[in-house]
């Protein structure tokens, strides 16, 4: 007998997993983000600087969004208010090499707060995320920054049988939270700056539990800031990278991945309690080195997903073989280096599988953490048209195939 996908959002179901999963999705990503604030992973041997410390800015900053509707189910928690931040930041003087290499970005942390238009639905929510801000125009009293921030958030109305089935866009408290700014800044006196700008607020559990339509909060922005110290003179003379020998000799080279990753997807609000599945994926990137920072290619993805069979059943298709589970795509990639981190970008389409509900196009975005020089480890968020799909966890091992050197 075939069951409605909508009828199940109704208030009948009870979610009995997730929680544990969110809570480790959410911790590696603020571990991993954490890598990079810290920047210890290639801090020179035997630093010491003892300005590098110092320079602290406790910045407040006011928001105005709305919650975008960005699927027609969202509609009813569409509404405009504020939300709040404050912040503790501090300049890079080129500790790790990834620091030059970004024109010494600013780094932070922070705390925000919004009641997300007071709805009893929606309740309230905070974030706690470290933040790095990209310097992309510097000039005497003027800087124009790209920020970007991961970390914990914590709704406090998620999805409930009983006292909030109405609540289809989250379903569980603890979520990621991805804080995206574009800022000008400008300094008046010694000690205060401020800044303007465009923002974009993000929650999501990655679908380890649903409903997970996520929250999207658009906004304008504005801040002020004060130097709880003296400007440190020395900020002028910024320290340069520790040189490796015949880093320079010419050489270049391909690199090529192969990944094995698996997630567990909780589809119980929309199929029933033990609806659990495993997915099962394995990826390979080729790619391109463009500069020191980043590298361009192309992957091949192989995956199958134990939803799969239930949706197609729904739907009264039956599968002759499941081989015809498996689904395979070509997609185009981009990585981008921070030390032993990196953040890779995948944009692509099925070539096969049956299913194809979620329809032809995939993304996929990861943070890859180096073990040793060719062991890493991943966590890669799937998606289709910016909806979740699964967070898969898993390692890869990475080759490098010198094609060129100019003797």
């Amino acid at each position: 007998m075939k069951r409605s996908l909508s009828s199940d959002f109704s208030g009948t179901l009870i979610f009995r997993k997730g929680k544990v999963g969110s809570c480790i999705l959410i911790l590696l990503l603020i571990i991993v983000f954490m890598y990079i604030f810290t920047g210890n992973a290639e801090a020179q041997g035997g630093f010491h600087y003892k300005y590098r410390t110092s320079n602290l800015v406790l910045e407040g900053r006011f928001y105005y969004g709305w919650t975008l509707d960005h699927h027609i189910e969202m509609t009813p928690f569409k509404r405009h208010y504020p939300s709040y931040e404050i912040s503790l930041l501090k300049a890079t003087y080129g500790r790790a090499r990834w620091e030059y290499m970004y024109n010494y970005p600013l780094v932070g942390v922070s705390c925000w707060y919004s009641d997300l238009g007071n709805t009893n639905t929606l309740g309230s929510a905070i974030a706690v995320f470290p933040f790095i801000n990209f310097p992309l125009i510097d000039k005497k009293g003027f800087n124009f920054y790209f920020r970007l921030g991961v970390g914990l958030g914590y709704l406090t109305r998620p999805y409930d049988r009983y006292d909030n089935y109405k609540n289809i866009a989250i379903g569980s408290h603890i979520n990621g939270a991805v804080n995206l700014l574009l800022e000008a800044r400008w300094r008046f006196g010694r000690r205060f700056m401020a800044s303007a700008g465009l923002g974009w607020m993000h929650f999501s559990n990655g679908a380890i539990k649903l409903p997970n339509y996520g929250l999207n909060i658009p906004c304008a922005h504005a801040s002020l800031a004060f130097r709880l110290t003296r400007e440190n003179v020395y900020l002028k003379r910024k320290l340069m990278p520790e040189l490796y020998p015949f880093e320079f000799d010419n050489r270049k080279y391909l690199n090529f991945d192969l990944n094995a990753a698996f997630a567990v997807k909780d589809m119980q609000a929309t199929l029933g309690a033990g609806n659990s599945f495993v997915v099962v994926t394995v990826f390979g990137n080729m790619m391109w080195p463009v500069s020191y920072k980043s590298r361009f290619g192309f992957g091949l993805d192989v995956s199958y997903d134990g939803s799969d069979e239930t949706l197609l059943a729904l739907r009264d298709i039956e599968p002759n073989h499941k081989i015809n589970l498996v689904k395979t795509g070509l997609n185009a990639a981009y990585e981008l280096e921070f030390s032993r981190m990196s953040i890779m970008l995948n944009m692509g389409s099925y070539l096969s599988g049956l299913d194809k509900s979620d329809g032809y196009v995939y993304e996929k975005l990861a943070l890859r953490v180096g073990i040793t020089e060719s062991l890493f480890g991943s966590l890669t968020l799937k998606a289709h048209y910016a909806k979740a799909d699964f967070v898969a966890f898993g390692i890869g091992y990475r080759v490098k195939l010198k094609y060129y050197r100019n003797r």
